[in-house]
Parts: C-alpha cells; sequence; structure tokens
C-alpha cells in the first residue's frame, strides 16, 4: 500500500511542524515515534510527550483506503533532510515496516503498532477554537 507519494518538501513541513516535542531516547520508546494515520490522500502526524500533544494533516495523495501506523519521527526527517528538496517521495507500508523511495534512494523503517501510542483525552466540549497567525502568536507572548 502506498501510503503517500508526494513533493519531499511538502513532506518534512508536515513532519517538522509535529516533531518539536519528540526525543531522541524516552523512557518510553513509542514517544520518540509520530503517529501516522492516512484517510484516503490526507495523512494526519500526531506527535505527544503524555503532557502535549501535537497534530498536522496534510495532503499528500497515495492509495485509497485507511492506514494507520508509528514510525521514528527524528529519523524519518533525517532521510527527507538528506533528499533533493524538488524529489518526489514515496511512502510505502509492508508489513511491520515502512519503505521511503526517493530517486534512487530507498530506505526501510521500523515501526510500531498504532494502537501503542499513548493520544491525550480530548474533551469534545472543551471549549471555542480560533486561528491566530504565528507572527501575532508570537507577539502576545512575548
Amino acid at each position: 500500500m502506498i501510503v503517500f507519494k508526494a513533493a519531499q518538501e511538502q513532506v518534512l513541513a508536515a513532519l517538522q511542524s509535529v516533531a518539536g516535542i519528540v526525543e531522541r531516547r524516552h523512557t518510553l520508546p513509542i514517544l520518540a515515534n509520530v503517529l501516522m494515520r492516512k484517510t484516503a490522500g490526507r495523512v494526519e502526524f500526531t506527535t505527544s510527550d503524555l503532557e502535549i500533544q501535537v497534530r498536522t494533516a496534510a495532503e499528500l495523495g497515495g492509495d485509497a483506503g485507511n492506514f494507520s501506523t508509528t514510525v521514528g519521527a527524528r529519523k524519518m526527517i533525517d532521510i527527507l533532510r538528506t533528499l533533493p528538496a524538488d524529489q518526489v517521495v514515496t511512502l510505502s507500508s509492508s508489513q511491520s515496516k515502512l519503505t521511503l523511495q526517493g530517486g534512487k534512494s530507498r530506505f526501510t523503517l521500523q515501526t510500531l503498532p498504532s494502537d501503542d501510542f499513548p493520544l491525550v483525552q480530548e474533551a469534545a466540549d472543551f471549549g471555542p477554537m480560533f486561528s491566530v497567525p504565528q507572527k501575532t502568536l508570537k507577539a502576545l507572548i512575548n
């Protein structure tokens, strides 16, 4: 199954936006991973450190169908950084491994089950949602 097929810069941008809270070494190995949930062409990336949860979604193409797994966040980012920015990368799944291909390069990544990923409980009626540009939020915090 092809999880996604998109430009390297698009995948890297989505991963980097959630990877800020991921540590390489952690007491729970699953916390070094990013949870990837695919629904049709939309891929959702989620990371957590048990206190904070960060999530983003991107339209990255790929096969129709649903898919969910976890993979090492920093390792995947490091691999994507080595590939040229204009390169189209393909992430495909087989058994308990993911294969990332870009040009002549091919990388095999180990995965952990998505059911093991600790999600922060979100209240359905948490409160109002709003959107603020990053520069405005930074100015408010300062």
